[in-house]
């Protein structure tokens, strides 16, 4: 080879060193650069951690256990309470079914029930359920106070603020009973109610009417309202304050020829006369003659009327002409009233004084 062709060669050789340490230097140096990111970013990382950081002893440890849902709603605060509502004791449960156990049975007491036939069977005085029925009145009448007399009454619950009227308020007294006349037992559908007949001075036309109701436990409560005649308001009351509202009184009632003032059409009123059970007061009662209730009032005192009647209309039988009934109406007075012994008969609640507990509704 000659001299000139070995000298290019030689500087190729140079250059490739050349190129070969420069590519190296390149490498370390971007290599190193990237250590020092490395580490700008690592303790960056850390220094921005800070406390949050577990130190890494805690990776060796065992995992914490996370404990039941229950027991965390357990440890956590109460939430407040719904409020209260009327929650009933054992005791008001018992109560409320011994009351029913005094409570009559039998569809009369049943407010869905209409037009339930009764039927009266008389009773001979020997009778043991005569000797029951006269030894609850025993007792009552036996008590010294009113209060004392609560747990031989029909419906204590709802007597006793009548009861407390008729004693506190007007200061009124049970008449007198003399000698048992008769008994009888009322049957309608279930409802049995024993009914003693009293003789009574004070009460010639009216006697004295005792009437107990068989409850479900067997036993039998006097009923009060029919054993006093209670009316809402006392007859001076009722005269003197001429009410155009509705009064429930107890009456003995009679035919009557007075027409007056308000109701002086006798072709359009039925009079009736209205007495006290003591007969010491009374008033005339008016109804239209053509009315169902004219009608019932009219056979309830033994006047015959030819007007029809509406077809199913329970009507009580025909009495003999110059009858007394003892009912219970209520009655009204009209309205700038001329006098204070002429109303009118707005309702015939039952044709005895004795009322089921939702006839006087």
């Amino acid at each position: 080879m000659s001299e000139r062709s070995v000298k290019p060669s030689a500087s190729r050789r140079i250059k490739d060193k050349r190129l070969i340490k420069a590519t190296f230097m390149l490498v370390l140096y971007s290599l190193g650069l990237i250590g020092v990111l490395a580490a700008a970013g690592y303790f960056g990382y850390r220094l921005f951690q800070g406390p949050r950081a577990k130190p890494m002893k805690d990776i060796a440890h065992p995992k914490k256990v996370i404990p039941a849902f229950s027991t965390i709603l357990a440890a956590s605060p109460p939430a407040p309470e719904p409020p209260k509502q009327n929650q009933v004791t054992l005791v008001q449960m018992a109560k409320v079914e011994a009351a029913k156990q005094e409570s009559p049975g039998g569809p009369l007491y049943d407010p869905t029930s209409t037009n339930v036939a009764m039927f009266f069977e008389s009773l001979p005085l020997s009778d043991p359920q005569v000797a029951e029925a006269q030894s609850v009145l025993a007792k009552y009448v036996q008590a010294t106070t009113w209060r004392e007399r609560l747990p031989y009454i029909f419906e204590p619950e709802r007597v006793q603020a009548l009861m407390q009227v008729q004693y506190e308020e007007r200061g009124q007294k049970d008449p007198e009973h003399e000698a048992l006349l008769a008994a009888g037992l009322i049957t309608a559908g279930t409802s049995k109610v024993i009914n003693l007949q009293f003789a009574c001075s004070t009460q010639p036309a009216a006697g004295m009417l005792a009437n107990f109701h068989r409850t479900r436990s067997g036993k039998l409560l006097l009923d009060w309202e029919s054993w006093v005649a209670w009316s809402e308001k006392t007859w001076p009351e009722f005269k003197q304050q001429r009410s155009q509202l509705p009064v429930l009184m107890r009456v003995v009632a009679g035919e009557s020829s007075y027409y007056n003032y308000e109701f002086s059409e006798d072709w359009r009123w039925l009079a009736v006369k209205l007495h006290s059970p003591d007969r010491l007061q009374n008033v005339t009662g008016y109804v239209e003659r053509k009315s169902t209730l004219g009608i019932a009032l009219a056979n309830l005192i033994g006047v015959p009327l030819p007007h029809k009647l509406p077809n199913g209309a329970p009507m009580p039988a025909l009495k003999l002409p110059g009858a007394k009934s003892l009912i219970t109406v209520r009655l009204a007075f009209p309205n700038n009233a001329q006098s204070d012994h002429c109303v009118k008969i707005t309702d015939l609640l039952a044709d005895r004084w004795m009322l089921f507990p939702e006839e006087g509704k």
